[in-house]
């Protein structure tokens, strides 16, 4: 798919937009049938991943509030 938003850095994967045509459809639903949350949503409060290991929705909600409670949330979050 060409010219996709698609600001996930994993474009080796099966499921990201560049590699078919169906756009964001197979990356949402391999992330809900696993408890996940697509890394389009964890790039969106920021860039730095250091010790995340797994994108289950329970860590999504501490990576964001770890990074709330140090201020480094990107800016418009």
């Amino acid at each position: 798919m060409d010219n996709h938003f698609c600001n996930c850095f994993v474009s080796t994967c099966k499921h990201h937009p560049q590699n078919h045509s169906e756009g964001c459809d197979l990356c949402i639903k391999k992330n809900l049938e696993n408890g996940e949350i697509p890394v389009c949503f964890w790039r969106l409060v920021s860039d730095d991943f250091d010790g995340v290991n797994d994108y289950k929705l329970a860590d999504f909600v501490k990576f964001y509030s770890e990074r709330k409670s140090q201020g480094l949330l990107k800016p418009g979050i």
